[in-house]
């Protein structure tokens, strides 16, 4: 119960701060133009920018994993919060824009030290040398598929929450660049989402893989696997056809009969793993 109340927080902060800061920003700047105290103002503004910067980098650079703590983006914030209250303070003037600034930075380490922790994964159902937990899902043109049917092959698995996550569409484009080296040690790509089927249809055809990308309808095989993440999605976005409830994003490598010899159940959604340390593992 706790938990479920946590993630409905959690869905609504995101949207919120995010909103937040560009109002800030927008804020910031008019108050500027209009002549107010530059020193004050603009600070309020560097610390909104950085926030608008950072989510808006996860979208256009395609970024597939970041630092635990965001060290730069968090001491431009600090900063920049820290010199309009003093500013504020030397000058003797009394304004709104040291408290956004401080509702800005409050809700900057929110993010980092709260949000982005999905919590313990010791339930899950996923453990290295045990044999997957049977799971059916479909693929995007409906059609059953089976768990079992993959016996006889490699199979890398990705639980993604969507096309609308940009960690999770980097991470699969990052893992399309390394797809002849998987290949070449004889695993097949398997990404696996709750969206609707044109979704991850229109998602596949954009990447250009030669990979399964599977619907799990429901949510029946995350919650299976004890991967689900209840009211996981940014409130607002349902409006686009995206499910409430998504899967933790992790990802696992079975060997030929099931078995699982590679897992990476991360407890925050910002840290992915490296193609690299993946590769590593399975020659090893």
């Amino acid at each position: 119960m706790q938990a479920a109340l946590e993630n409905r927080l959690k869905s609504v902060f995101l949207s919120t701060f995010i909103t937040f800061n560009v109002l800030a920003l927008a804020i910031g700047a008019f108050a500027i133009y209009n002549g107010g105290v530059r020193g004050i103002w603009l600070s309020v503004s560097v610390a909104a920018l950085h926030v608008v910067l950072y989510f808006g980098r996860l979208y256009l650079a395609q970024v597939p994993r970041t630092s635990v703590n965001l060290v730069g983006f968090t001491v431009g914030i600090f900063m920049a919060t820290m010199y309009s209250i003093y500013t504020s303070y030397r000058l003797e003037v009394a304004s709104i824009a040291p408290l956004l600034a401080l509702v800005c930075m409050a809700g900057w380490m929110a993010y980092v030290g709260w949000y982005s922790d999905l919590g313990s994964n010791s339930n899950s159902g996923i453990r290295i040398g045990k044999r997957l937990p049977h799971i059916n899902l479909e693929d995007y043109d409906g059609n059953p598929v089976s768990s079992e049917q993959w016996t006889g092959q490699k199979r890398l698995v990705l639980f993604y929450r969507g096309n609308w996550c940009p960690i999770c569409t980097a991470q699969v484009n990052e893992l399309a660049q390394f797809q002849d080296r998987f290949d070449a040690l004889g695993v097949r790509f398997t990404f696996v989402s709750p969206q609707a089927h044109a979704k991850s249809r229109r998602f596949a055809q954009r990447t250009g893989m030669n990979a399964d990308f599977l619907v799990d309808k429901d949510n029946a095989a995350a919650m299976r696997l004890g991967i689900l993440h209840e009211n996981g999605l940014p409130a607002g976005l349902q409006v686009l056809g995206y499910d409430t409830d998504v899967p933790k994003p992790c990802l696992f490598v079975l060997d030929e009969g099931g078995k699982v010899i590679f897992a990476d159940l991360t407890e925050n959604y910002r840290l992915r793993p490296q193609p690299e340390d993946i590769l590593k593992a399975l020659k090893a």
